[in-house]
């Protein structure tokens, strides 16, 4: 009989492991060695200048918009992006804040103008081309991961940081270097059965061998690390996370970054009771979605003045 283990994130947040039915990705398992077991890094002696860049969004107001007989979903929406530096409490750097009216069917529409007091907010409008009611949430999602990369894209030109970890796979910003794409929920299964059972066996502070994923848009090498131990009620994935960098980087230069991460992580680990989705999601991070958070408003407030800017604009229905 199959036993019962829990996923200790907030269930609000969906869970930890969704793996998706997905084409199986094509992946090199000999990249770093054909002895597949945990790798244990050294110790390293000093905590490198290490940055966190990470985003959040918002759906401010659900709409439709409507043009002779075609009816497409909408919706005016906001994000926050920023970066947290490895302190405590961590440094909040850089935050830019945007809105935008997304709206499907390859539809146009005048930007809103949401007034609040004697503020004005626009939103500025982005049409999709899809007409599903995801398609304006996914634009507002890669405009939000527009942002991430081009504030990745200033720190890393700034030559700051001496480790920048991107909160996600790295689809927009991806150059051979010390960058690294964080992936704490895991929604596609990239190791074959002989060689995920020892994921459950990792040790906090221990990775698996490096593997290249080849044959998309993006190749990359990758590779899982626990950053922290479970609860023995907690599912044998829990504290794991995959991170990954630029297949234009040489193979020993990623296995030097697979190996920092490994060693430092773990003290960035989230403690369960304190964040949703401890602990995957890093402590630095989690300061830093809250600040963003917070820099995009009151949602009631938002929502409110852009009703009444819909309402200015069409006025009641007939």
């Amino acid at each position: 009989m199959p036993r019962l283990r829990v996923d200790p994130w907030d269930p609000e947040y969906g869970g930890s492991v969704e793996f998706e039915e997905l084409a199986p990705a094509s992946v090199d398992l000999d990249v770093e060695t054909d002895r597949w077991e945990a790798r244990v890094p050294q110790a390293v002696a000093r905590l490198p200048r290490c940055a966190f860049v990470d985003g959040v969004r918002r759906i401010d107001l659900r709409l439709y918009a409507e043009e002779a007989e075609l009816v497409a979903p909408a919706l005016a929406g906001s994000w926050a992006v920023g970066s947290a530096w490895a302190a405590e409490p961590p440094t909040i750097d850089q935050v830019e804040v945007g809105r935008a009216l997304v709206v499907g069917g390859g539809l146009r529409h005048p930007d809103l103008v949401a007034r609040i007091g004697g503020q004005s907010l626009q939103y500025p409008c982005r049409s999709v081309s899809g007409r599903s009611p995801v398609d304006p949430i996914q634009g507002l999602q890669n405009q939000m991961r527009e942002a991430e990369a081009n504030l990745a894209s200033r720190i890393f030109g700034s030559g700051e940081a001496e480790l920048l970890i991107l909160d996600g796979p790295l689809t927009y910003f991806s150059v051979a270097g010390p960058v690294v794409g964080l992936i704490k929920r895991q929604s596609r299964a990239y190791l074959p059965q002989e060689r995920s059972g020892m994921l459950g066996t990792l040790a906090p502070g221990t990775r698996t061998p490096l593997f290249g994923i080849v044959g998309q848009q993006l190749s990359r090498y990758s590779w899982y690390v626990r950053i922290a131990s479970g609860r023995p009620i907690d599912g044998v994935m829990t504290g794991i996370v995959r991170l990954e960098v630029s297949a234009e980087s040489e193979v020993e230069e990623a296995v030097q970054l697979a190996d920092l991460t490994a060693a430092i992580l773990p003290r960035f680990a989230s403690r369960i009771g304190r964040d949703p989705r401890a602990p995957q999601n890093l402590y630095p991070v989690g300061r830093l979605e809250s600040v963003l958070r917070h820099r995009l408003g009151d949602p009631l407030l938002l929502r409110r003045s852009l009703e009444a800017a819909v309402w200015r604009e069409s006025g009641p229905a007939a």
